[in-house]
């Protein structure tokens, strides 16, 4: 349908929706993988004559104590545990702790910083068959075998290029000291490291393009769902109608409380009117605005006025301005004075005539 192909890119919220309630981000395991590959390169190439020493230490610990008599008790089987132990942490512990280290913080830049567990959430759409297939013949899996084809075929043919041209040297093997052959081996093995870790990272570039294609591709939207989130942030136009209809509906009623306590309402003749309350407790004060309206509010103005007692007054330009120019609630500008003062003066002589009488 028209309107429902995701075609818009992701709005903010849609991006934030997905980083924060659904644990979604950009991420490339490839790039990971190439930085732990790195580290631990790097960390043998710095630790490895220690972890060369240590083994030969554990070697030559366990190689004395062959045909050794020995009493299997406990203290024996401890002792046993905590040198094996020992030499586990020593020789193992320097590339397990930095393949984990430099394989987090990777993950922690991508993610910059996001730790959630909503990924691990169990699923059982994951079990229905037919989402299965899909995902087995997704383009992701097919990138993904892809991929691991070309890898293998690069390392294959890099172990098997450097082997051959080895091949000479490694026959004279039989004749070298353990040392020599350690040495060798090291020095070889590393230079294909290398190489390998230079392969993998064009990969883990192209496999970040991908991921970040496929991310964006995954956070379209369609034109009504961008509508939706408008709605949904800004307020349905119709509700948001609705009550500010309402709102203005509760301001009029509290203005029309104000009208039987005004002194006088200035009308135009149908289509302005303005009530007038003046404090003369206040002092340096001037006339007030307490209700305003035109057209159907002028007339209920009016009317309201005229039950009340209130005296109404025809001035069709000073009921004009005062519409125009004094908010609710604000006394009049100086620039009225005169003409609201004569309209007062001519009602205290109205009030006055009438008590005379």
């Amino acid at each position: 349908m028209a309107g429902q192909e995701k075609t818009e890119k992701a709005t903010p919220k849609k991006r934030r929706d997905a980083r924060t309630k659904e644990g979604n981000v950009l991420q490339s395991k490839e790039v990971n993988t190439t930085f732990s590959l790195l580290g631990v390169f790097l960390t043998l190439s710095v630790v490895g004559p220690f972890m060369y020493v240590q083994l030969q230490s554990a070697l030559r610990y366990f190689l004395s104590n062959v045909g050794s008599d020995f009493e299997a008790n406990q203290l024996f089987l401890t002792q046993t545990a905590l040198q094996i132990l020992r030499y586990v942490v020593l020789i193992v512990g320097p590339i397990l702790g930095v393949a984990l280290l430099v394989g987090t913080i990777p993950t922690i830049f991508q993610t910059k910083g996001l730790f959630t567990m909503k990924p691990l959430k169990p699923k059982f759409s994951k079990l229905n068959p037919i989402t299965g297939m899909k995902r087995f013949f997704s383009i992701q899996s097919f990138v993904n075998v892809i991929k691991g084809i070309i890898v293998i075929s690069i390392i294959v043919t890099i172990v098997y290029l450097r082997v051959s041209e080895l091949l000479p040297e490694i026959r004279k093997a039989p004749q070298w000291e353990i040392q020599q052959g350690v040495l060798f081996i090291a020095e070889n093995v590393f230079s294909i490291v290398i190489l390998i870790i230079i392969i993998f990272a064009f990969i883990s570039a192209g496999d970040y393009v991908f991921s970040w294609w496929q991310y964006e591709r995954k956070l379209k939207m369609s034109k009504q769902e961008i509508k939706d989130e408008y709605k949904q942030i800004e307020g349905d136009p119709k509700i948001k109608s609705k009550i500010k209809q309402k709102q203005l509906e509760v301001a009029q009623n509290r203005m029309m409380q104000e009208v039987p306590d005004s002194d006088v309402v200035v009308r135009n003749p149908t289509h302005y009117a303005v009530a007038l309350r003046y404090d003369t407790e206040r002092f340096f004060s001037a006339p007030k605005v307490v209700a305003k309206g035109q057209d159907e509010l002028a007339l209920k103005i009016i009317a309201v006025a005229e039950e009340s007692g209130v005296p109404v007054t025809e001035d069709r330009p000073l009921a004009r301005a005062l519409h125009d120019t004094v908010k609710l609630g604000h006394d009049i500008p100086s620039a009225l004075f005169t003409a609201v003062a004569a309209i007062f003066a001519e009602l205290d002589t109205i009030r006055q005539k009438i008590n005379v009488d």
